[in-house]
């Protein structure tokens, strides 16, 4: 071998070595600027995050009336009317928001008669002038002769304070029934005195 072959050669392997070198490092370099997010060179402007806010559907503003409500003294020998605020969305809650009123008192003296019943339908026909009523008793609601007779009056007095209610048609776990408790006979329907 000669001189400039051995020259040539340890060029050639210079020259591939150099080569291998710069393409691993232009290959880190490469795969290094694809994994590294490009600096921003500029100032960056405040921005205040815009928030959408989706209209909640309002409710309609309740009313407040006031309603006679009736409860039984505490020898259950008499009715005690008590005059109640309601809330109702519209005119025509008024008449279940009353019977609610029956469930509850707040006066000691004054003793709730339904407080152990659901009203489980309250319609009104607004033509003919009709509220038919639905109820399920709970054990609490069979009361004696006295308590039955006073239920019933309750609950006419309590439909009849609304000058539109002229007939009553009261059902029993969604039955005509002859008596609610047993003691009294029930009209069906029960129709405004005056």
């Amino acid at each position: 071998m000669n001189k400039t072959s051995r020259l040539v050669q340890g060029a050639l392997l210079v020259s591939a070595i150099t080569l291998s070198v710069t393409a691993c490092g232009q290959k880190s370099q490469l795969s290094g600027a694809a994994s590294i997010a490009p600096q921003k060179t500029s100032t960056p402007i405040a921005t205040t995050p815009i928030q959408t806010m989706t209209p909640k559907p309002t409710a309609a503003p309740l009313k407040q009336l006031q309603v006679k409500a009736y409860y039984s003294d505490l020898d259950e020998m008499k009715l005690v009317e008590k005059v109640v605020t309601v809330s109702v969305e519209k005119d025509s809650d008024a008449y279940e928001a009353a019977l609610k009123a029956l469930q509850k008192s707040d006066d000691p003296k004054a003793i709730p008669l339904f407080d152990d019943l659901k009203f489980t339908s309250v319609k009104f026909d607004a033509v003919k002038g009709e509220m038919k009523l639905d109820m399920t008793f709970g054990p609490k609601t069979q009361l004696g002769a006295p308590g039955e007779e006073l239920f019933v009056q309750a609950l006419k007095k309590t439909m009849f304070q609304f000058p539109e209610v002229k007939t009553l048609y009261v059902l029993k776990d969604g039955k005509q029934v002859d008596s609610l408790m047993g003691h009294l006979e029930l009209p069906y329907p029960i129709k405004r005195s005056n």
